[in-house]
């Protein structure tokens, strides 16, 4: 390799085009982690060169803007010499936004002459075979549009019309434009304070454009003289992709699944693959932005655990432990992606038309359709945030998919639901799950023949805390025992929900909620004896003795319901006569309707929440049931 260092315009003075890999991430840089210390760099030399030109100063030094690593592209023809950006695509990026920010408030103010000067660092100007050579800087297939828009649109005006400010209803905030233009404003904006700063009122217009023009002329010379970079051109005995992961954990760093694609496309590039229709057909919906321009599906965060992780990420992180078949560090991903793809050694085409079919059926898990009974259970699944049993469901709702008929493949969602929510109903732990949900796909991978009856029998072969699936006896024991309002927390909803829904028949109307409901206690956490009275005629030993067996029921799903927030907070306190009128009057829910019908009229009891709770015990063994 070869590195020199270099002005920013040295680069861009040459007729060539600096070319992102399209398997690369798109632009992320931001306003507070690199566009405003950026700037400030900027202004600050300029000032200095100010200076140094009023003879107040020396001449500025050098300010290093980092180093770029640089791949030769071949072309043919009359194609614009080109290099392939292994590293530094963002600093390049913005260094082209910002000169075309410079170029159109030159063009405002009319200073001509920069006007002129910036043209040659931002387009090419000489003969070419496609029109997108005239750029100097060409982004990756997910920017490109944005970029042109921003590069050809010719004043901020103009970007603005094309991405106006979007503002939703009850938001103090307008909605972010895309990086790009919000860099573009950013620099423009800011060039524009830059000019501006120390004008004096009372000069005249000739004399304030002027300085203008002066100011403008102080940040073309920073560009032109003071900032460098380092240039690291490889050659054909040089690897690109351990350089580049030698370097990539300067300015923004890259995440796992950035990494993975930009080494297998670097794969498919050394055996000579077609990797722009390779990207095309199995990876692009994976970078694809929604039409502003902001994150989709895939790069968007998903709670697991304590943490929140990229969706792409857990992705693979899932589906490189069905392919292993142990147990994958999240903080090794990528890592242990690079050593299972060395030692299993695929053909690149077949493994990303598989990661984008495993991907398809990840996206059915995490974004679910609720009107079938699979999607149901995969958001509940969610809810539970039972992360570890992914890559068994990959496996059973897609590899293994083709061997059940649609009805058992509901089945087997409601018998894996009847495991994991009796376990969560009575408390039993969770920390062995991974363990437990790899050996499962370990069995089933060596089982040749699976049918339902295989996967159940899994679920029922052990009688361990760790692992068994509970009885209708020991359900009954925690539904009707088991203070599942601080047990549970959000996830007793999941249960009410659940009963709510099967509760619903065909001869309803179909109600569908669209805000979140809350947990509610109806005889209230903090009760009164004057609204709830026990017994009088007790000595003070049953007595003391009663209060402790409504104070354990209390938080039992005999006493929970669900409300919408605002009735709530409306009745949270109050005598039960005027919270179940208000729930009546107000209620669509079938789980209060059908479930709240105290013994006595306008009283609560311990016998009426446990007689509830073995109501609503009832459609629970329905909905999960056990063989």
């Amino acid at each position: 390799m070869k590195a020199d260092p270099a002005r920013i315009y040295d680069l861009f003075q040459l007729h060539r085009r600096y070319v992102v890999p399209l398997f690369q991430r798109p632009y992320v840089w931001t306003l507070d982690r690199q566009w405003g210390p950026l700037w400030t760099d900027i202004s600050a030399k300029a000032d200095e060169y100010q200076s140094f030109e009023d003879r107040e100063s020396k001449e500025p030094t050098k300010h290093f803007l980092g180093a770029i690593v640089l791949n030769p592209l071949p072309t043919s023809g009359f194609q614009v010499a080109a290099r392939l950006i292994i590293d530094g695509q963002q600093r390049l990026t913005t260094m082209q936004i910002i000169l075309t920010a410079l170029r159109d408030y030159a063009a405002k103010v009319d200073h001509s002459p920069l006007v002129r000067d910036l043209a040659k660092y931002i387009l090419n100007d000489c003969r070419m075979e496609n029109g997108f050579e005239k750029y100097k800087v060409w982004p990756t297939n997910a920017d490109q549009e944005l970029f042109t828009d921003v590069l050809d649109s010719g004043s901020i005006e103009e970007v603005e019309k094309r991405y106006p400010e979007v503002r939703r209803p009850r938001r103090w905030y307008p909605e972010p434009r895309p990086s790009l233009v919000a860099a573009y404003l950013f620099f423009y904006r800011s060039i524009d304070t830059y000019a501006n700063t120390g004008a004096d009122p009372q000069a005249t217009e000739d004399e304030r454009r002027t300085r203008v023009c002066r100011r403008l002329d102080a940040i073309d010379r920073t560009f032109s003289s003071y900032l460098e970079i380092v240039t690291i051109e490889l050659d054909e005995h040089d690897n690109p992709q351990v350089i580049f992961e030698t370097l990539n954990f300067r300015a923004e760093p890259l995440l796992p699944s950035d990494l993975i694609r930009n080494f297998v496309f670097l794969e498919a590039t050394n055996q000579r693959k077609p990797v722009e229709d390779l990207h095309r057909k199995y990876w692009a919906d994976f970078d694809k932005r929604d039409e502003k321009g902001n994150p989709s599906f895939w790069k968007q965060a998903e709670k697991t655990g304590r943490f929140y992780r990229l969706r792409m990420d857990l992705y693979i992180f899932q589906y490189l432990t069905l392919k292993t078949g142990r147990e994958v560090t999240m903080g090794r991903l990528y890592q242990e992606f690079i050593d299972w793809w060395r030692d299993t050694k695929p053909d690149v085409e077949s493994e990303l038309q598989e990661l984008n079919a495993y991907g398809r059926t990840f996206f059915r898990f995490y974004n679910p359709d609720v009107s079938t009974r699979i999607g149901v259970f995969a958001g509940r699944l969610r809810t539970m945030e039972v992360g570890t049993i992914y890559p068994l469901l990959l496996y059973l709702f897609h590899t293994r998919k083709s061997d059940f008929s649609p009805t058992d493949l509901e089945s087997i969602a409601v018998d894996l639901e009847s495991f994991l929510v009796r376990r969560m109903v009575c408390g039993l732990p969770t920390k062995n799950y991974n363990n437990l949900f790899l050996s499962w796909l370990a069995t089933l991978k060596r089982t040749s023949e699976i049918d339902r009856q295989a996967v159940r029998n899994l679920l029922l072969q052990s009688d361990a805390e760790t692992s068994r699936w509970p009885d209708d006896e020991e359900l009954e024991k925690n539904w009707l025992t088991r203070d599942v309002y601080r047990g549970l927390g959000h996830r007793a909803k999941l249960v009410l929900e659940a009963i709510d829904l099967q509760l619903v028949t065909p001869k309803q109307e179909q109600v569908q909620v669209t805000g979140p409901l809350t947990l509610e206690h109806l005889m209230p956490q903090s009760w009164k004896e004057a609204d709830y009275p026990l017994p009088t005629a007790l000595d003070d030993a049953t007595r003391e003795a009663l209060a402790e067996r409504r104070q354990m029921l209390m938080h039992t799903f005999g006493n929970l319901t669900l409300l919408t927030q605002a009735l709530n907070s409306a009745i949270s306190n109050g005598p039960f006569d005027a919270k179940l009128a208000e729930i009546r009057r107000y209620g669509l829910l079938r789980l209060n309707s059908e479930f709240l019908n105290p013994i006595a009229e306008g009283h609560w009891t311990e016998e009426d929440i446990h007689a509830r709770g073995e109501a609503l015990l009832t459609i629970a063994k329905q909905i999960w049931a056990y063989p």
